[in-house]
C-alpha cells in the first residue's frame, strides 16, 4: 500500500502525544487478468497498461490517513478506480468486447512499531481490507447481436504486512517500502500487496514520494471472477501534524 510512504522517521515528536498524517497520492496503475461477470458471458481477459491508464481511467481517488500514539497507531486508505478495456475478440460471434470496471478498495489497519531509531524504522501492520468490485461486459455485433453483462461483487479480506524506512545517511532523502499478505481464503483466495518508493522531506512536516506499486488478487465466486493484477508509478504528498 501507499502506507509504507506515510510516516515520518521514528524519533520525530512527542511519544505521549498523537500524530496525525495525511496523504493524498497518484497511483498510475495498469490492469492486467481474468474478469467473469455471469456464466452467458465467457471470461475476458483485460489488458491495460499503465502508459495508457489516461486514456482509460474514468475516474480514480486514493487517500491515506493515519493516526500514530508511540508505537501504536492506526490508518486507514482509500482507492477507488474506474477503468475500460476495449479488444477484439476471436472468432466471428463479436466483433470486439468492452471491459469496465469500477472498483473500492478500503482497507484499515492497526499499527505496531518494533524497530525504532532516529533514521530508520519498521512497522508491523494487520487489519482488512474492504473491496467492491462493479464489472460490466458489453460485446459488440458480429454475428450476434451486442450482448451486455454486468455484476457486482464485495468481500472482506484479512492482511498482514510490514513496512520499513530509512534516510539515506545525513541526507533528508529516504527509502520505504513494504509487503502486505491478504485473503487466505475467507474472501480472496489470496492477494498481494509490495511497493518500494523514494522520497524527499522538504520540512519536518511535509513530504513528497515517487515509487511503484503491484497489487495481485485473485477472487472467484460463482460465476464472478476477478483474478487481475495492478501495477504502476505512484506519486504522493506527506503532511503530518
Amino acid at each position: 500500500m501507499a502506507w509504507s510512504c506515510v510516516y515520518a522517521a521514528a524519533g520525530e515528536g512527542n511519544g505521549d502525544q498523537w500524530q496525525f498524517h495525511l496523504v493524498p497520492y497518484v497511483w498510475l496503475a495498469g490492469l492486467d487478468g481474468t474478469v467473469a461477470t455471469f456464466p452467458a458471458a465467457p471470461p475476458v481477459d483485460v489488458d491495460v497498461d499503465f502508459s495508457d491508464v489516461v486514456d482509460n481511467v474514468n475516474g480514480a481517488l486514493f487517500l491515506v490517513g493515519e493516526a500514530r500514539k508511540g508505537r501504536f497507531g492506526l490508518s486507514a486508505d482509500i482507492a477507488y478506480v474506474d477503468i475500460e478495456d476495449d479488444e477484439a475478440t476471436p472468432g466471428p460471434l463479436f466483433s470486439a468486447v468492452e471491459s469496465e470496471t469500477e472498483s473500492w478498495i478500503v482497507s484499515v489497519v492497526g499499527i505496531v512499531r518494533v524497530f525504532d531509531e532516529a533514521s530508520a524504522s519498521v512497522d508491523i501492520l494487520a487489519g482488512i481490507r474492504y473491496w467492491a468490485v462493479d464489472a460490466a461486459l458489453r460485446f459488440r455485433p458480429g454475428e450476434l447481436p451486442r450482448q451486455d453483462f454486468s455484476n457486482d461483487e464485495d468481500w472482506i479480506d484479512p492482511i498482514v504486512g510490514m513496512r520499513g524506512l530509512t534516510f539515506l545517511g545525513q541526507s533528508q532523502f529516504f527509502l520505504s517500502g513494504g509487503l502486505f499478505l491478504g485473503g487466505f481464503g475467507a474472501g480472496s483466495d489470496f492477494m498481494w500487496d509490495a511497493n518500494f518508493n523514494l522520497g524527499y522531506r522538504w520540512t519536518p512536516t511535509f513530504s513528497t514520494i515517487i515509487g511503484y506499486r503491484y497489487l495481485d488478487v485473485d477472487y472467484e465466486e460463482g460465476s464472478f471472477i476477478y483474478d487481475v493484477s495492478q501495477d504502476g508509478p505512484l506519486l504522493g504528498l506527506s503532511w503530518r501534524f
